[in-house]
């Protein structure tokens, strides 16, 4: 048999400890940056969703007068206890706050228009609060300055970090615009990153350790095992073809047309190369089996990824799919639909008192009753504690009935005194019907049916606190 001059062991050898070491090299210098990337571009995702949402609930007309007279109107008002209780229910927010900026000097550059605070420092510690028509002494540098004016000019979210003697913080702002368009101050909200940068330096360390060790481990596990599957097997099958060809060389019988298979006991390609010269056709067999398998595999595997894995009903990837559905049958002129929004209360408090299972039971037992509810209409799971209902049909007709029935329903498990804290669910329900007159588009119904949820939410919070 011919000695090769590059035998196949050798290149494979050569080959994987070349790849492994470029591979580590890469992954060593690549795995921190997309970290990173990853981690500022996910702190950008719940910023904006942030600053919509409380955009959605200041009026730039009101504010530009409250900003001209220097006086609080209701609207402000309920714009500041907006933005206070969302400082007391997100816990990570530095500060949420709206400015004017006046001019780049080093003093009496930015004036105070809305700033959140926490219950205590707006009840208790009330001395570092700010109020309308405050004038900062030199709590903003003239480039942060700058910045708001550039803000004041765009249509977008800004992102930028700020770092002071408070530590370091991820900021975005937006500028708050009128009826007409014209911009009245900016809205920001800082989010606190400073222990940001060693977390992702030890990341760093953590990650190039486990790359060199893991690379270390693969190149020995790869190489017994390519000796075992490949390299053993590809020999022996060379060895069985080149003494086919000696043997069978100028014969004319057909027995002696006959290939001696090796014993090739691991089950790949190697084998099923081997038991291909021999048997072509039980092979094809095998493939069209083995792809009709992972077809209905990867069937599977999508109706998976809709399903939420705690309540069973579908998640938001199948809810934004469908969205785009119902946004195309809008536009064909299907405009008999509805959406209704379901907010579980008091998530939270039921995590941290009885334990997120105890949550987890509410959650589903909420859902129980908004699928029996609203049986009809598909269901959606699009957060830990929020359901939206795409009312069709016969609950899109009668919703004011099935409403009433659900709130009913919620009442009676309230004053159940034989129910666990946690099963006497309490929740919020709004819903909005497209109006071609009002709506432009599903988004905007969404934004209707939210805030109707969120004024049923508040005038339940309001009860209870009576």
């Amino acid at each position: 048999m011919k000695k090769h001059k590059k035998p196949l062991n050798r290149s494979i050898t050569i080959g994987c400890v070349l790849f492994i070491i470029v591979l580590c090299i890469l992954l060593s210098l690549a795995n921190p940056v997309l970290y990173q990337n990853y981690v500022f571009q996910d702190y950008r995702d719940y910023i904006s969703d942030l600053l919509l949402y409380t955009l959605d609930h200041i009026d730039g007309d009101d504010l530009k007068v409250c900003i001209e007279t220097g006086r609080e109107s209701e609207k402000y008002k309920e714009s500041l206890l907006f933005m206070d209780d969302l400082m007391d229910h997100v816990d990570d927010i530095h500060y949420l706050y709206s400015v004017l900026p006046l001019n780049t000097d080093e003093t009496g550059n930015v004036m105070s228009v809305l700033s959140a605070e926490r219950y205590y420092d707006r009840y208790v510690d009330t001395e570092g609060n700010l109020y309308l028509g405050w004038i900062s002494d030199d709590e903003f540098d003239t480039e942060t300055v700058a910045k708001f004016f550039d803000i004041m000019k765009s249509d977008e979210i800004v992102y930028f970090q700020e770092t002071t003697e408070w530590g370091t913080d991820y900021t975005g702002a937006i500028p708050i615009r009128d009826s007409q368009g014209n911009a009245v101050a900016v809205l920001a909200i800082d989010i606190d990153i400073s222990f940001l940068s060693g977390m992702i330096r030890e990341y760093a360390i953590v990650n190039s350790l486990i790359v060199v060790v893991a690379g270390i481990v693969f190149i020995s596990i790869f190489l017994l095992w390519s000796k075992r599957n490949i390299t053993a097997p590809i020999r022996s099958l060379e060895e069985s073809a080149v003494g086919f060809v000696d043997h069978s060389h100028g014969q004319r019988s057909v027995e002696a047309l006959s290939f001696d298979a090796p014993e090739i006991r691991n089950d790949n390609e190697i084998k099923s190369l081997s038991d291909a010269i021999v048997m072509m056709t039980e092979d094809m067999r095998d493939y069209v089996t083995d792809i009709i398998s992972a077809e209905k595999k990867a069937e599977n595997m999508q109706q998976l990824a809709n399903r939420d894995a705690l309540t069973g009903i579908r998640n938001k990837t199948a809810y934004d799919g469908e969205i785009e559905r119902v946004r195309e049958s809008i536009q064909a002129g299907d405009t008999e639909l509805g959406l209704a929004m379901i907010d579980l209360n008091f998530l939270k408090k039921l995590n941290d008192t009885y334990g997120h299972d105890k949550g987890n039971i509410a959650i589903k037992k909420l859902c129980r009753l908004v699928c029996v509810t609203f049986s009809h209409s598909p269901v959606f799971r699009i957060g830990g504690d929020e359901f939206v209902v795409i009312l069709r049909g016969s609950d899109y007709e009668h919703y004011d009935e099935l409403a009433d029935a659900f709130n009913k329903e919620l009442e009676a498990m309230s004053s159940d005194t034989s129910l666990d804290p946690w099963e006497k669910v309490s929740a919020a329900i709004g819903a909005a019907f497209y109006d071609p007159a009002v709506d432009e588009d599903i988004d905007s119904l969404l934004r209707r049916a939210d805030a109707v949820m969120y004024e049923r939410k508040k005038e339940m919070k309001a009860t209870r606190e009576d």
